[in-house]
């Protein structure tokens, strides 16, 4: 079951890259750069949420990076 909603997630991926990709000018070597990057990201972020779904988003890191901070910006 988990490599059906991986096979889903890459499917998604390159259709919406070769979709955008399309839509982009010839000339335009920056912004393709920008839809891959951002794309791969997109979809190594899905993939390790679905491998580890108990996997800490985001704002874990953050809460994890200020709290020392805490004490003293607070009093």
């Amino acid at each position: 079951m988990m490599w059906l909603k991986i096979a889903a997630i890459s499917l998604a991926v390159v259709l919406i890259v070769r979709f955008e990709w399309l839509r982009l000018n010839k000339g335009s070597a920056r912004e393709r750069a920008a839809l891959i990057a951002v794309a791969a990201i997109g979809w190594i972020s899905a993939l390790l949420l679905v491998i580890f779904p108990r996997l800490p988003g985001p704002l874990m890191l953050i809460d994890w990076l200020y709290r020392p901070l805490a004490g003293l910006i607070g009093g």
